[in-house]
């Protein structure tokens, strides 16, 4: 289980909080991902959302690399940002429409002795949000993985509930 959760605070609220328990921002990349789908994805959990589209995803502007599952007419690992419409008016071809366009800052928090990172994502139009799982927890029930993965977070400053919705 990874848990994402959305927060109330700002960024730099959360980057305090994560430097005084101790963690360290290692690592920060900005990431425009585009998804496009031909099923509806009303009712899917985000996992699910995501197995069913296609994505294009940048980082730090560069060109989109393709994670395509789903069309194999569709054998393209890159595409350039010049060649973007061209792209969308193929996958159209096939039944495939844009659903989601986001651009996020991501931050990675990390400290010794810890097997994962805390993700804080800054995404337009949504907000900022908390993502974090942990292997060790794997092998364990998924809402005995939530509330550990919660104890977790609060350990680290944070202070969510286990009915807090995410």
């Amino acid at each position: 289980v990874e848990v994402g959760l959305k927060l109330n605070n700002s960024f730099d609220y959360y980057d305090n909080i994560l430097n005084n328990n101790g963690l360290i921002n290692d690592f920060n990349v900005t990431t425009h991902d585009i998804y496009y789908t031909n099923k509806d994805l009303n009712g899917m959990s985000e996992n699910e959302m995501k197995n069913a589209c296609i994505r294009l995803r940048s980082c730090n502007n560069e060109d989109f690399k393709v994670q395509n599952n789903l069309l194999p007419e569709i054998d393209i690992k890159i595409v350039k940002r010049k060649s973007l419409n061209e792209f969308e008016e193929r996958l159209q071809k096939f039944g495939y429409n844009k659903v989601f366009d986001t651009i996020k800052k991501d931050h990675h928090y990390f400290k010794e002795g810890m097997n994962s990172k805390i993700q804080l994502q800054e995404i337009d139009s949504i907000g900022l949000l908390v993502y974090f799982d942990n292997s060790n927890y794997y092998d364990l029930d998924l809402d005995t993985q939530r509330n550990k993965l919660l104890d977790e977070l609060n350990l680290y400053g944070f202070d969510f509930n286990y009915d807090d919705l995410g």
